[in-house]
């Protein structure tokens, strides 16, 4: 296709280094579309932990129904919104510079994680492609400086570095000034930003991963802001990893293959086992294709196996961030995909619909689900906007009460008065009556207060 001519936006990856020198993706008609509407959300609400938590997405090569701009029809099209864990999201695909489409950069940037691209190189194809990036030193900083442009330019966070394929030795000096280069222009064009280097090729040039942090890989790691170790690491890498890297613990991602290639733990529903390794041992981890529950039709369908596989997540991996940190607020619990459209309570379409970027905040939602009484976001009968809604689902007798944590704000009020909205719909007319409530904290020295937010439900006899 003709990327200069009006046609259905897409987002598209870059096949070549002439397509990365030749500023065509920015001459596209495709480029404006492309770009992320969404900054990064502040980061003033993280959480007091080092350790962290990166998820690089591989689904079925990338580019599915995410690669159309402005949204399509394909209601079941994979999506994630578990974000509440998650540091940084890794777009993947076995193209030469994978750009991510705006739809991940932002949902990722609402909930405040980075959003990365994916420089990879492999095989034999890959090891001529080396060849003329490594050409000399000159090279490897212009084609550096380039993805630094091109990440700057739509709008993501940085880049992981994949050189999957064996590498002259005497080229790998220069292989270590394009890393170091490119961390070193990335940081300029965006404060803040990630260059991480996958664990394969090694100092002599071996595509040998290492399966942990060494000497074969350290001068990489030293170049850049972490590693990917390649999952088939054993129970005690991820301690040797932290002793290698020193202060620089948390920047060693142990990589775990939800699809259990060999993986530490084994994958699936068990990759939480591997996370606790890491997390124990100081180091941050990387779950790699965590669309497993999509592509291998887990069911009974693929929410009910989402929410499964992310509540073992949570089991072992602590919440990343609190939010919401800014006033307003507003939530709507869309997860970005409905089975019809509403606005206002009001159904406005019957048709299905699907577009990342229209996720709103999402509720925390943490843990094993409660089978007497579940809490989830659906996309089911009612909505009040958007495609879903949040769904209190169970029986309860008049003595029962459940308390449901939704956000975990980081907010300072200068003014004590806060309004509060919100609507429900009940699918029986059982007496029962939903209590929103704000319980205040501790003030600050300014005489300011933060708060934390709950919805509880009691039986009207406890309210009559």
């Amino acid at each position: 296709m003709d990327l200069k001519q009006p046609a259905l936006p897409i987002s598209f990856p870059l096949t070549s280094l002439d397509q990365l020198t030749d500023d065509s993706v920015f001459q596209s008609f495709h480029f404006p579309f492309q770009q992320c509407s969404v900054p990064l959300a502040l980061q003033g609400g993280k959480k007091e932990r080092k350790s962290k938590l990166l998820v690089c997405h591989d689904m079925k090569g990338g580019y599915q129904d995410d690669r159309f701009v402005q949204g399509d029809g394909n209601y079941n099209a994979y999506s994630l919104w578990h974000w509440q864990c998650i540091d940084v999201f890794v777009y993947f695909s076995h193209s030469l510079v994978t750009i991510p489409p705006p739809c991940w950069i932002n949902a990722g940037h609402k909930h405040g994680v980075q959003v990365l691209g994916t420089f990879i190189t492999e095989w034999d194809q890959g090891a001529q492609t080396c060849k003329l990036l490594l050409e000399s030193k000159d090279s490897a900083r212009m084609y550096a400086s380039r993805l630094a442009k091109v990440a700057r330019e739509f709008g993501f966070d940085g880049w992981l570095l994949n050189i999957e394929n064996t590498v002259p030795v005497e080229q790998i000096d220069t292989l270590v000034v394009f890393v170091s280069e490119l961390t070193k222009v990335m940081h300029d064009l965006v404060p803040g930003s990630l260059v991480i280097w996958y664990d394969a090729v090694t100092v002599d040039g071996e595509l040998k991963w290492q399966d942990m942090l060494t000497e074969k890989n350290k001068r990489f790691f030293d170049a850049c802001d972490g590693i990917f170790i390649n999952y088939t690491w054993k129970v005690d890498y991820a301690a040797k990893s932290a002793k290698v890297a020193g202060d620089r613990a948390s920047d060693v991602y142990m990589g775990v293959d939800v699809f259990g290639r060999n993986t530490f733990g084994g994958g699936g529903f068990q990759s939480n086992v591997a996370l606790k390794v890491a997390l124990e041992a100081g180091v941050s981890a990387a779950l790699f294709g965590p669309g497993w529950v999509y592509e291998k039709n887990i069911g009974p369908t693929f929410e009910d196996a989402q929410i499964r596989f992310w509540a073992s997540i949570h089991n072992a991996w602590p919440v990343s961030h609190r939010y919401p940190v800014t006033l307003p607020f507003f939530s709507d619990f869309s997860q970005g995909f409905g089975k019809a459209l509403y606005v206002d309570g009001v159904q406005v379409s019957d048709s299905p619909w699907s577009n990342i970027s229209c996720q709103a905040l999402q509720p925390l939602l943490l843990g094993a689900l409660d089978p007497e009484f579940e809490v989830t976001v659906r996309s089911v009968d009612r909505v009040y906007s958007g495609g879903s809604s949040l769904r209190f689902l169970g029986k309860l007798k008049a003595s029962d009460v459940r308390i449901t944590k939704l956000y975990d704000p980081h907010l300072v009020l200068a003014n004590p008065t806060l309004s509060i909205d919100f609507s429900v719909a009940f699918s029986s007319l059982a007496s029962s009556r939903w209590i929103l409530t704000v319980l205040r904290c501790r003030s600050c020295p300014r005489k300011t207060q933060s708060f934390t937010s709950f919805l509880s439900c009691k039986a009207l006899e406890e309210f009559a």
